[in-house]
């Protein structure tokens, strides 16, 4: 059984809250592209005797995985809460024969803030404890305390090391959980209590994506340090910020951090877009590689020197 879709009629009725699963009919998807293995086979990327255990991986389920928000002073008490009353009434428990893996902190996340977990919807739905614990991550995201946000997204405003100080810009923004991400890094690496400094710029091509940005990131994280802008990330216009009469003589905004999240291929989110098995070819990478660096070009002309 690969990741499972939504049955046509009961899409819409059956909408996921704030990422985490509710109880759906389940279809199966077939998880094979001749395609995609005979073009990364000859790429030469993946040793052979690799091989079978990356595509092995490729076919599992992408494991749940979510931060408490670190900037506010609820951070520790809810962690202290959810290993206490969720966490540790887990440990040894089976559901028809399955063994429960309970949340567990990612090893390399400051202040023990990020879990990972894998539990299938049936299992949830067939144990109190699970159950309890999907509804206590389900109100304390909506609530603004636990941001859903998968693993790997976790990792670049952690590399990036913003301090309270900095101009942040993030290029292509929506849905927002790296822009949060990178909010809550602004406010929690000084006093809690100041205003920070610096600030972060978001901003997404798209425009209905950028309503999103809005209400996923700073609806849930209001700061006046955060601001939304609606551009093409490939010609992203300077920001003049003096009064100089001439365009020659006028002082631009460079920024401290960029973040370019480019839009891609999507090659790296098989396990969560089961489809693109189906989908896949060569094309989708090599068609959006100029875009890519134009982004990327473009980042690097509003980075501040230094």
């Amino acid at each position: 059984m690969g990741r499972h879709g939504i049955r046509g009629k009961d899409r819409k009725k059956n909408k996921k809250p704030n990422g985490f699963p509710r109880n759906y009919e389940l279809v199966a998807h077939d998880r094979t592209s001749e395609a995609f293995v005979k073009f990364y086979q000859a790429q030469g990327i993946i040793p052979p005797e690799e091989w079978d255990a990356f595509i092995a991986a490729l076919k599992r389920e992408l494991p749940s995985s979510f931060r408490l928000v670190g900037c506010k002073k609820e951070a520790d008490v809810l962690r202290d809460i959810l290993n206490t009353r969720y966490i540790s009434q887990l440990e040894g428990i089976e559901v028809e024969e399955e063994e429960i893996e309970p949340p567990k902190p990612l090893p390399w996340y400051p202040n023990n803030l990020a879990y990972q977990m894998k539990m299938s919807r049936t299992v949830i739905r067939k144990n109190t404890i699970l159950n309890k614990l999907h509804n206590f991550l389900v109100t304390e995201t909506e609530l603004g305390n636990i941001s859903r946000q998968e693993t790997v997204s976790m990792i670049p405003p952690l590399l990036l090391d913003v301090e309270p100080h900095h101009k942040v810009f993030d290029m292509c923004a929506a849905p927002g959980s790296k822009t949060m991400q990178l909010i809550e890094m602004l406010h929690s690496a000084g006093d809690s209590q100041a205003v920070p400094e610096g600030f972060v710029l978001a901003n997404d091509v798209d425009n209905t994506r950028c309503y999103l940005l809005v209400h996923q990131a700073l609806k849930r994280m209001p700061t006046p340090c955060a601001l939304v802008v609606n551009h093409d990330a490939t010609s992203m216009p300077r920001i003049r910020i003096d009064e100089a009469e001439s365009a020659n003589s006028a002082k631009f905004l460079t920024f401290d951090r960029v973040l370019c999240d480019v839009v891609c291929s999507g090659d790296g989110t098989l396990r969560k877009n089961p489809d693109l098995w189906r989908k896949w070819n060569p094309n989708l990478g090599n068609g959006v590689h100029k875009t890519q660096f134009k982004i990327a070009k473009r980042g690097m002309e509003m980075l501040a020197v230094g």
